[in-house]
């Protein structure tokens, strides 16, 4: 497993079982996933980057992660609060999995979008988190 898959796993985790998250998005619409949705609300587990975080040691990997909020409404109102449960369902979550350990976990930023249809709304959310593979 990577560094990138544990912390996905770990974030779907606590999204789904943060009851915050869930009032505004059922568990099952929290997902893996490419394409376009055609269910909303939805979280979609985005993107990552992994970057050393350290030289000398080598075992430490700094990883941004984003999730892509989409929703059906006339504004970005309900996005801004998925967005918002996000933030404080993963924020200064520390966690082990496996072989790795997350030691940091902060909220990076959040974008809002309107879709060229005009009916869907999308955020971007990014976190960065430090995370150490275990001897």
């Amino acid at each position: 497993m990577s560094v990138s898959l544990a912390f996905q796993k770990v974030a779907r985790t606590k999204l789904a079982a943060d009851e915050t998250v869930t009032a505004l998005v059922p568990a099952a619409n929290i997902v893996d996933a490419n394409a376009r949705p055609e269910v909303f609300p939805r979280i979609n587990l985005g993107e990552d980057q992994e970057l050393p975080a350290d030289e000398v040691v080598g075992r430490y990997t700094r990883l941004a992660s984003t999730f892509h909020v989409w929703n059906r409404e006339p504004g970005l109102a309900g996005v801004k609060e998925i967005a918002d449960a996000i933030k404080r369902a993963l924020r200064g979550q520390l966690w082990t999995l496996g072989n790795y350990q997350c030691i940091d976990c902060r909220f990076e930023s959040a974008r809002f979008v309107r879709d060229p249809d005009g009916q869907t709304a999308h955020g971007i959310v990014t976190f960065e988190s430090v995370i150490e593979e275990l001897a």
